[in-house]
């Protein structure tokens, strides 16, 4: 009672697989660099979604300054309504200044300058 095992290998074979579809795009998009002609559909695809975002500039870094535990003003700015830290991706700062106003608004909260929880 021997039963046969589908390798992998097997399955990639077979035309209607998944596996061979993905081998048949790889061996389009190779064929398509070489040539020259056009560029793989990845990056066509890539390129189109990107075209209409503008990349965010750190304002830190912009204005030369570091941020302060002391400047309330700032420091909510970074800060929701719910009063969490938001993160680098929503405000746009750099992972260097994100850290640095992290740490900063932490301060001020433990010298009660900002709020833990909001007011309700």
């Amino acid at each position: 009672m021997a039963e046969k095992k589908i390798t992998r290998k097997v399955i990639s074979k077979v035309p209607g697989s998944a596996a061979a579809k993905r081998k048949e795009i790889a061996k389009e998009s190779k064929t398509e660099e070489l040539s020259g002609e056009t560029v793989s559909k990845t990056d066509e695809t890539s390129s189109a979604r990107d075209a209409g975002r503008t990349k965010k500039v750190c304002h830190f870094c912009q204005s030369k300054s570091n941020p302060s535990y002391t400047d309330m003003a700032v420091l909510r700015r970074f800060l929701t309504d719910r009063v969490k830290i938001q993160p680098a991706v929503k405000n746009g700062l750099c992972s260097k200044h994100q850290r640095v106003i992290t740490r900063n608004i932490k301060y001020a909260r433990h010298l009660a300058l900002l709020p833990f929880v909001p007011k309700v």
